[in-house]
């Protein structure tokens, strides 16, 4: 099977995305990430702090400047910390019509993939596929751990030929 494909910036983001999410050890159900815990331990700090000083508390009296003060740098670190972040998520998107964006071909044959480019061609044996996994209608071929062939939901005409080439995949892996 040949399959004509474009990969475009927004596939790729989806991708690296999920490919995070992949790598991250699975929670057991009902855990919750790290910055939920810790808001939800300062609300029931506060909350037991509140309880026990009832009849003291009056909204007039609360010192709202040291409030401020106090929740500055926690403020700060977040939005430094999400900035970041940003910043490394665009700067890790690869050229336009480079190796990983752009139209490229993929033949899917008895001994392997061959995925051809403008800028080259390349290889891959069965054996170096680990897993083909579908992410809302894309499709992504992991050959390593961070490293896939993307193939866009917008590539495929119909279902039928989607779990086509799913099937042709699975054959051999």
């Amino acid at each position: 099977m040949i399959k004509t494909i474009r990969v475009t910036e927004k596939d790729y983001l989806n991708f690296t995305h999920y490919a995070f999410k992949r790598l991250c050890t699975p929670q057991p159900k009902g855990a919750i990430g790290f910055i939920k815990n810790m808001v939800i331990w300062c609300i029931l700090t506060i909350a037991f702090m509140f309880v026990f000083q009832i009849d003291s508390i009056s909204l007039s009296r609360f010192h709202w400047p040291s409030a401020t003060i106090t929740a500055l740098p926690f403020v700060v670190f977040f939005v430094v910390y999400f900035n970041n972040m940003h910043k490394l998520r665009q700067s890790s998107i690869p050229n336009q019509n480079g190796l990983m964006l752009g139209e490229k071909t993929i033949e899917f044959g008895t001994d392997g993939i061959t995925e051809i480019n403008p800028l080259g061609k390349c290889f891959y044996k069965w054996e170096s596929v680990e897993s083909v996994e579908d992410n809302s209608g894309d499709l992504y071929i992991f050959l390593d751990k961070l490293f896939a062939l993307i193939i866009p939901a917008a590539s495929f005409s119909s279902d039928t030929e989607k779990a086509e080439l799913q099937s042709i995949v699975k054959k051999y892996v």
